[in-house]
């Protein structure tokens, strides 16, 4: 017994120091105009990241979904969030070609919960309010699995084109409680307007506790001069927001197959003043997007590159010759920003994950469980886990205690 009890203490000091994010910060909750950590009191939280393309399972971006592209980003690209875009919205939930889709998310949301970061579970469309029957089994589904862990953000609608607040209200009341009955983390809706004219909701907002509001932005085609008011006006209001998808080129991502010239579009300048006006306002941001499709956007998308990029290469996710001026700019903006990261250097306290040491004896059994509740086996397999955040279980009579332990 000694020898286990020496494992379990060393374990427990891992968790104590906070291994990522989630484990700083802990479960993410709006605050007036804020989001806040239950770790972290009532500082703002503001997370930087990146966002994966479509889901889809034969396009150029669905193969990125791989659990080797989260630990890519999360430890060359420092991203603290990333964002899974479930692509197959118009498809019902049982089909073949939707049961691949939610396959791959999975792969992100496990391997980000694996990284210790968050990760945003996105219905990836653009006219979510025909698609309430597959949406309300799709979180159903998702809020089941992960609810119960503090990783996970649930963007319900991606980009509302053509339809008015209202009507998105209406579809977010549809979808919110079937998320509630199973999960309190932090809901984002997306606004009017390709998620551009957020103070449609002043005014009109939503009855939940925990809702933030979606803002996208491509600096090349929207000047942070044209927009400023319109969020202002928002913050104002007490509505916390969230940009879960920007980009430094065009607002079509830069698609050179439609408009050729709308690749080179990437504006530094411009992006600079949305960062800037971002960090002031302590607002979150995921860029778009892991590709390596030839488009501006995607950042890998280079002319001239091999057709595809190789993900199990660790080495080409630093190569900067691999990427557009987007994802170089994206990669050294977000390399920039971990220096200073407050769960990186400890500028606020965080809550110890484990606050006491427990007592091994007699017939005491140890269980390790994933935040999901499933079963990993007792202590014996802990070496053979993958690295992340688990529920240590000691059973000892009538008497059961848990905390969390991290596996690096």
């Amino acid at each position: 017994m000694k020898n286990v009890f020496l494992a379990v203490a060393l374990f427990f000091a891992f968790a104590g120091a906070g291994d990522g994010p989630v484990s700083y910060y802990g479960k993410l909750q709006a605050s007036g105009n804020n989001i806040v950590g239950s770790n972290t009191g009532g500082t703002a939280v503001q997370l930087r990241g990146v966002s994966f393309g479509w889901s889809n399972v034969n396009w150029e971006s669905g193969r990125f979904y791989k659990d080797v592209s989260v630990d890519r980003v999360v430890k060359d690209w420092k991203a603290e969030v990333v964002r899974a875009a479930y692509g197959e919205t118009g498809v019902i939930f049982e089909h073949s070609t939707a049961d691949k889709n939610r396959t791959s998310v999975e792969t992100v949301v496990d391997a980000a919960i694996a990284n210790d970061i968050y990760v945003i579970i996105d219905w990836h469309s653009h006219k979510a309010e025909n698609e309430v029957e597959n949406s309300t089994d799709f979180f159903k589904y998702m809020a089941e699995k992960y609810g119960s862990s503090d990783n996970v953000i649930f963007e319900i609608y991606n980009e509302p084109i053509g339809t008015p607040w209202a009507t998105v209200k209406t579809y977010a009341e549809t979808i919110i409680p079937v998320i509630r009955a199973h999960s309190s983390n932090l809901i984002l809706v997306g606004t009017p307007n390709y998620s551009q004219k957020v103070a449609d909701v002043v005014g009109n907002a939503i009855a939940d506790p925990n809702v933030g509001y979606v803002v996208h932005f491509y600096a090349y085609t929207h000047p942070l001069s044209n927009f400023q008011n319109n969020i202002n006006t928002a913050l104002n209001a007490g509505l916390p927001i969230f940009v879960t998808e920007w980009g430094s080129t065009h607002s079509d991502g830069g698609q050179s197959n439609t408009n050729p010239s709308h690749y080179d579009t990437h504006n530094a300048a411009r992006s600079d003043e949305w960062h800037a006006f971002m960090d002031e306002k302590k607002i979150s941001s995921a860029a778009w997007e892991i590709n390596d499709k030839y488009a501006g956007s995607a950042f890998f998308g280079i002319e001239g590159a091999a057709k595809q990029f190789p993900i199990d290469d660790a080495a080409a996710w630093v190569d900067l010759n691999r990427m557009t001026p987007e994802g170089q700019y994206v990669f050294k903006k977000l390399n920039e920003y971990s220096k200073t990261a407050p769960w990186k250097n400890g500028q606020t306290p965080i809550k110890p994950l484990a606050t006491e040491n427990l007592a091994i004896n007699g017939d005491a059994s140890l269980e390790i469980f994933s935040l999901q509740g499933k079963k990993m086996g007792s202590m014996s397999n802990f070496s053979n886990l993958k690295a992340g955040v688990y529920i240590l279980f000691q059973n000892q009579g009538s008497k059961t205690k848990s905390v969390k332990i991290v596996k690096k």
